[in-house]
């Protein structure tokens, strides 16, 4: 989050909010168990998710009683600061479900061993290249802030790369968004890559945006922002995951819509901001189409080791890897296993009936 400001995507290792973690073996004792550890004593499902100026899929239809309400079990949603640390919870069984978490953390999760699967792709995520006027092509730049070991970080390097720019643009690390905005305020650094609430806010004092998340997509550096889910939950529990699919996609329509204030407004208590700043963010952020839903998730032969968001994890990986944050890339066959598109054919075949 989103895309919602992304504080998020960090990677394992970054200071942020401690989070305590239990044995392995617990965990994911947690997250697979029966129902009273997986859905909460009382039926609940549990979402971690992020707080911000867009209201995500998961608020969304927690604030509708007719979506909720078909939901197996009452939905609680969990805030979270971070992704690493929302899939560090899921790992831990806090929930078995994170809304909204960008790809490094799911990949760097995946990839030091937690048993998560993406079954839902939410959006691309809302960011864009914040600068002085100074500042007025790639050339110019010498020093960017960004959220460290992000997808922002992720996308950053990549357009960097693109533009002929790596090595000599200084990345500068930021363990908050939230700080990186005040560098940039201060001077201390000529431009920010960083997330829509952030974005709009610097705008207000003066920022231009060079380059935005949705043209970086297209040169493959796509920061995407998914539901996740613990894979023993999921095996267990695939009636909630395959209500949860069909509801948020739902929910994605419906705020694209001419009715889109009615559901957005409710929605706006849930992420912390007011209903004219969550419809204003919301209306605009870049959610998948439901006809652009099935690329993602698989390829042309029908396999997700061929979709678009294998081929995303990859990159990713290989992020993660010059980074030192991951030992090596997955061969396809490793990542299309965390990856399940059954969910999203099911909604598709008439399985939200």
């Amino acid at each position: 989050m989103l895309r919602r400001p992304l504080p998020g995507t960090l990677l394992p290792g970054e200071p942020r909010r401690p989070v305590r973690l239990v044995a392995a073996g617990a965990a994911l004792a947690l997250a697979a168990g029966c129902g009273t550890s997986a859905r909460g004593a009382t039926g609940s499902v549990k979402i971690g998710y992020f707080q911000g100026a867009v209201a995500g899929p998961e608020a969304i239809v927690v604030a509708d009683k007719g979506m909720s309400a078909k939901v197996p079990g009452k939905i609680e949603l969990r805030p979270i600061d971070s992704g690493v640390a929302g899939m560090a919870q899921l790992r831990a069984g806090a929930f078995p479900f994170v809304a909204g978490v960008g790809n490094p953390p799911f990949t760097g999760a995946f990839t030091s061993g937690t048993d998560v699967t993406a079954v839902y792709v939410e959006g691309i995520d809302a960011s864009g290249l914040a600068v002085h006027d100074s500042i007025r092509g790639p050339g110019d730049l010498r020093k960017v802030g960004v959220l460290v070991g992000s997808t922002l970080d992720f996308q950053l390097r990549g357009w960097l790369k693109s533009q002929g720019r790596t090595g000599a643009v200084q990345v500068a690390g930021f363990a908050s968004e939230a700080a990186e905005a005040a560098a940039w305020k201060a001077g201390k650094i000529d431009a920010v890559y960083i997330s829509q609430s952030f974005l709009l806010e610097l705008q207000k004092h003066g920022a231009r945006v060079l380059v935005r998340s949705t043209d970086i997509a297209k040169l493959g550096y796509a920061a995407v922002n998914m539901l996740a889910v613990s894979t023993p939950y999921a095996r267990q529990h695939r009636d909630v995951v395959q209500a949860l699919v069909c509801q948020m996609s739902k929910a994605e329509a419906l705020v694209k819509g001419p009715q889109a204030d009615r559901y957005i407004t409710p929605a706006a208590k849930f992420v912390g901001v007011t209903p004219a700043d969550a419809i204003a963010a919301t209306r605009t952020y870049p959610y998948i189409p439901a006809a652009e839903e099935g690329a993602w998730l698989k390829g042309p032969d029908g396999t997700a080791a061929t979709g678009k968001l294998a081929q995303n994890f990859k990159l990713t990986a290989e992020f993660l890897v010059t980074q030192g944050r991951a030992k090596s890339v997955p061969d396809q066959a490793a990542i299309a296993r965390h990856i399940d598109p059954s969910f999203w054919d099911k909604a598709q075949s008439g399985g939200c009936k």
